[in-house]
């Protein structure tokens, strides 16, 4: 109720080409998806489409050293996809939500594995105050109605340390400091989504801690991984 009113008072504007009436216009929204990813999302090596199909966005080698079963990249963090997560992360555009998720459910499969759940990586409770929300909840969350899925937000969040400066040693050391499990049980498929990937720090210590936690079978999906 509360979005339809702000969609009345103020229009959407889309974020790419600026037309009213959506974060992101279809011709956008089809330009970002054109341009498939197509790099393994640890050593940004090109893949080819066998591997791709089979793995998702990791060559064989870097799987031998991620806790992943599958990964699924939207795209490069640049252009109308940067310009996109930005405004919705950094500048509260709560309406992005489900745009994110639509583009989302455009890299993972149809037929999702029976059981599969959501888990998304959480902001930090200082972003939360300052947003009002959790962005990566209400992704999960509208991600979760187009598959069917649930959603169990098992992961907390310890430190609101920013990483955006730090190297990858520097965030892996923070990360393994800035989350925890909360005392529920793990699912035993999760489907990890997050927003952006510069290191993998973050989903790799999250990861590691869902395993740690007895999850069998773990996907993980981003929206935009920052080339190096």
């Amino acid at each position: 109720m509360i979005d339809s009113m702000i969609d009345w008072f103020a229009p959407h504007i889309c974020e790419g080409c600026g037309v009213v009436g959506s974060p992101l216009c279809d011709r956008c929204n089809n330009n970002i998806l054109a341009h498939s990813w197509m790099y393994c999302i640890r050593c940004l090596d090109p893949l080819d489409r066998i591997s791709r199909h089979n793995h998702g966005a990791m060559c064989p080698r870097c799987r031998r050293h991620t806790p992943f079963d599958n990964v699924f990249v939207v795209g490069e963090r640049a252009g109308v996809l940067e310009q996109l997560v930005g405004n919705f992360k950094y500048f509260s555009r709560r309406s992005s939500a489900k745009t994110i998720a639509t583009l989302l459910s455009s890299v993972l499969p149809d037929d999702m594995p029976e059981g599969m759940t959501i888990v998304f990586v959480p902001s930090s409770p200082k972003h939360i105050r300052e947003r009002g929300f959790d962005h990566m909840k209400l992704v999960a969350e509208q991600l979760a109605k187009k598959h069917q899925l649930t959603v169990q937000p098992i992961i907390k969040r310890l430190s609101n340390r920013a990483q955006h400066s730090a190297n990858h040693a520097e965030r892996l050391k923070q990360a393994r400091l800035a989350f925890d499990l909360k005392n529920i049980s793990a699912p035993k498929q999760v489907l990890l989504i997050d927003d952006i990937y510069t290191t993998g720090a973050t989903v790799q210590t999250v990861a590691e801690l869902l395993r740690q936690a007895g999850v069998k079978k773990l996907w993980l999906a981003i929206v935009a991984r920052q080339k190096q």
